[in-house]
């Protein structure tokens, strides 16, 4: 299985994926409900949950209006004639999208190509994906390991922003969540629900045309920046916080890892993986930042002691056109602490990521914390700090750089030493931490607003 993501560089503008808390997206705690996962006292309780919207993807208007104007010729796999009739491996325009793909969207825990069988459901025709035109963005669905429903949080912008670039690229079809959408039929007809076998709640299926697989269509012609998203949210010239919470904080990886915790944190609730030997990460977490003024600002993390456990956490710090890794002891910790100070630019595509993967053997239980990110401006005397310059050891906690604990405390179950699953299932959503006994009176309240919030919610985004 690979990991989450194997880099950061130059990763996508982010969407989300959020445990069911009072203070998390508001739908997760009705979800809790129908899923009967119930809020644990203990921390790191292993139910899954997330939100999950009933219905099909639900192309935004906008995004349709796009793809009417786009005409992309279609070829399909032609008649199954055994293993003969196999392409033999993924052609290079298909290897080429993959690979943009995988670098701009995180939310892509694994990209499979080429195989060589009759579509599923229809042995006498081939798949495309026996010919290398086709792919699947795997996306883990709502309730790992056992959910079923698509997470279109995560799986529908990839979708879309491949309609809006159809013709541009040369896709000639997507399936994604019970739903099709094919390029060379006529506006306002060319999608339509998918009744084929496999409903593709795990994975968006894209097919490249005859021409694109050969590298002639202007996506291959020239070489390619990061796709244009919709920005998460633009910080100030006078900066700002940004918490796990909010729209521009992102964690990815085995859903089963995470833990949420409630109550605790900058805005109330924070998450926490452990930490485990290996070359790659598994879990990790982003903050997005698009700035609207270029310069110098320092970058702080927030840490909580209890959760803040391992003296061993990476950081990225991506500003501009220049990455800086930070190694910051994180179990002396508490508080807001320096990563540095940093010359930005102004625009997205910039960024702080956190991993928890380490080179050196680590101890069970090494909990690293992902909470809010503080941005603020700073120049002369106020920019003393580090930072920029190729990066470094972060400090301690906030003014002296004490307090945090020894580490030796466990805040609760949930051994992260082996992070990973079975490449086999797709899996998504988030872990209910403890929220403190007695307090059924405020989970009613949230629970019937989260009933308002969801009925709101599915009323824009389904049919």
């Amino acid at each position: 299985m690979r990991a989450a993501n194997r880099r950061s560089e130059g990763l996508g503008a982010p969407t989300r994926r959020r445990g069911p808390s009072c203070n998390l997206a508001a739908a997760c705690g009705l979800l809790c409900v129908i899923a009967s996962c119930t809020s644990a006292d203990e921390l790191g309780s292993s139910e899954s949950a997330a939100i999950a919207v009933p219905g099909p993807w639900v192309i935004p208007d906008d995004v349709r209006a796009a793809g009417d104007a786009q005409f992309v010729e279609f070829t399909g796999g032609g008649p199954w004639r055994g293993e003969s009739g196999c392409g033999g491996g993924l052609l290079e325009g298909t290897a080429r999208l993959r690979d943009y793909v995988d670098q701009y969207f995180p939310q892509a825990w694994e990209i499979g190509g080429y195989s060589c069988r009759p579509i599923v459901g229809d042995p006498n025709n081939m798949s495309v994906h026996a010919t290398g035109r086709a792919m699947d963005i795997m996306i883990y669905p709502v309730g790992y390991p056992d959910g079923t429903e698509a997470d279109n949080e995560m799986g529908d912008p990839i979708a879309d922003w491949l309609i809006v670039n159809a013709e541009r690229i040369g896709i000639q079809q997507i399936i994604w969540d019970r739903w099709l959408w094919r390029a060379e039929d006529a506006p306002g007809s060319k999608d339509r629900a998918y009744t084929g076998e496999h409903p593709h709640n795990d994975h968006v299926h894209v097919e490249l045309s005859v021409e694109a697989a050969a590298l002639g269509t202007p996506f291959f012609q020239e070489e390619q920046g990061p796709p244009e998203l919709p920005s998460c949210g633009q910080l100030p010239a006078a900066g700002g916080v940004i918490d796990d919470l909010d729209r521009c904080a992102d964690f990815f990886g085995p859903p089963e890892f995470w833990r949420a915790v409630d109550g605790a944190g900058e805005g109330g609730e924070l998450l926490w993986t452990n930490s485990f030997q290996s070359d790659e990460p598994s879990n990790w977490a982003k903050w997005s930042l698009d700035l609207a003024a270029a310069g110098r600002y320092r970058v702080e993390f927030h840490a909580v002691a209890d959760y803040a456990v391992s003296q061993r956490v990476r950081y990225e710090v991506r500003h501009g056109e220049t990455s800086d890794e930070v190694w910051v002891d994180q179990s002396a910790a508490d508080g807001w602490v320096s990563l540095g100070e940093f010359d930005f630019t102004a625009g997205g595509y910039q960024y702080v990521a956190m991993f928890d993967n380490v080179p050196d053997p680590v101890d069970d239980e090494q909990h690293i914390v992902f909470d809010a990110l503080r941005v603020s401006p700073c120049a002369g005397d106020s920019c003393a700090g580090s930072g920029g310059d190729g990066g470094g050891d972060g400090g301690g906690g906030e003014d002296d750089g004490s307090g945090g604990d020894d580490g030796s405390g466990d805040p609760g179950p949930g051994d992260g030493s082996q992070p990973g699953g079975d490449p086999e299932l797709a899996g998504g959503g988030c872990t209910v931490g403890g929220s403190g006994a007695g307090d059924s009176g405020s989970t009613a309240i949230c629970l019937m607003l989260s009933l308002v919030a969801l009925l709101g919610r599915a009323a824009g985004r389904r049919r």
